[in-house]
């Protein structure tokens, strides 16, 4: 097995950078001619509305598709509900369905439409789980995040995005175990292709109190748990203290070892940046335990105080 392959770059033009992170991972020949049908999976609820740094840019998301659609690849655009948002109004909101549907692109919403059951192999927290026919049925899965620190998963990268496929508003049924829920969700619905937004990035109390962070970088691997590994490191995190990444590796789905991985472009100490951590909200899985309710009610406790800082502030 070939080891995994990471590229960073460096840009203020979405477009050029997308074009340089397919050169740079040899990947244009596969997406272009063998992938029919790509699935995108931005982060789009995760975050406070007008936030910058909260969610995945829109043109890079824009930029994306056009680069595949210039070879008739289908692709699809999605998020499912979230315990703050239906996925329908972010989609809007945060300008993903707009820039999406003009660069010829369905969107779908995950929580709506046909669903088929997957299996987990060796799953931990599952063993199988319900998950919308786009995503199951496409023949290559790329996972879009946005930079972030999180109070539950340390970071949010390529794997904690993909959280998001699942189909139910009220995910914090699954906060309990969430790391063991990510890598679950990962190992049966591994990205083929990971692209981190790591243009603004939030840092601290993310992924709602937290502070935007400019790097104008972004971050793209052909395995989903190195590039996160290498995505921590730049944050100046290690790999290791983050659960999900930890889990995955001694699953065998990636390594986090940095000589077992070819970076390329930008190296990653030219572009480190210390962002300020999360401090661990461990009150809400607790009460999960107890009452999915009362974790759901933390939960949302945490984004209306987000959201009420962010509108003062712009004030």
């Amino acid at each position: 097995m070939s080891s995994p392959t990471v590229a960073i770059v460096r840009g203020d033009e979405p477009k050029e950078m997308i074009k340089e992170i397919f050169e740079l991972l040899d990947l244009s020949t596969i997406f272009l001619d063998e992938y029919q049908r790509s699935f995108l999976k931005p982060n789009i609820c995760g975050g406070v509305p007008g936030k910058p740094g909260s969610f995945t840019n829109p043109e890079l998301v824009g930029s994306l598709i056009k680069f595949l659609r210039g070879s008739g690849t289908e692709i699809s655009v999605g998020e499912a509900d979230s315990c703050m948002y239906p996925a329908d109004l972010m989609l809007k909101e945060t300008g993903i369905e707009k820039i999406s549907i003009r660069n010829g692109a369905k969107v779908v919403n995950l929580s709506k439409g046909d669903m088929t059951r997957v299996s987990v192999s060796e799953g931990s927290a599952l063993k199988s789980f319900l998950v919308n026919k786009e995503v199951a049925e496409s023949d290559a899965i790329i996972s879009m995040p946005v930079m972030k620190t999180h109070k539950c998963t340390t970071i949010t990268l390529g794997m904690k995005v993909m959280f998001g496929v699942l189909p139910e508003r009220r995910k914090s049924k699954y906060h309990p175990k969430i790391d063991d829920v990510i890598v679950d969700v990962n190992s049966a619905l591994m990205p083929n292709l990971t692209i981190i937004d790591a243009i603004t990035g939030m840092e601290g109390e993310g992924p709602f109190q937290g502070d935007p962070i400019e790097l104008n970088l972004v971050i793209a691997g052909d395995n989903v748990v190195s590039t996160d590994a290498c995505g921590a490191f730049v944050m100046g995190i290690d790999p290791l203290s983050v659960e999900h990444l930890r889990l995955a590796s001694e699953r065998g789905l990636g390594t986090l070892k940095m000589n077992e991985i070819e970076v390329r472009g930008e190296s990653i100490e030219s572009v480190r940046k210390e962002f300020k951590k999360a401090i661990p909200e461990r009150r809400e899985r607790v009460l999960s335990r107890i009452s999915e309710r009362l974790g759901y009610a933390v939960m949302h406790r945490h984004y209306e105080e987000a959201v009420r800082s962010w509108k003062k502030e712009k004030r």
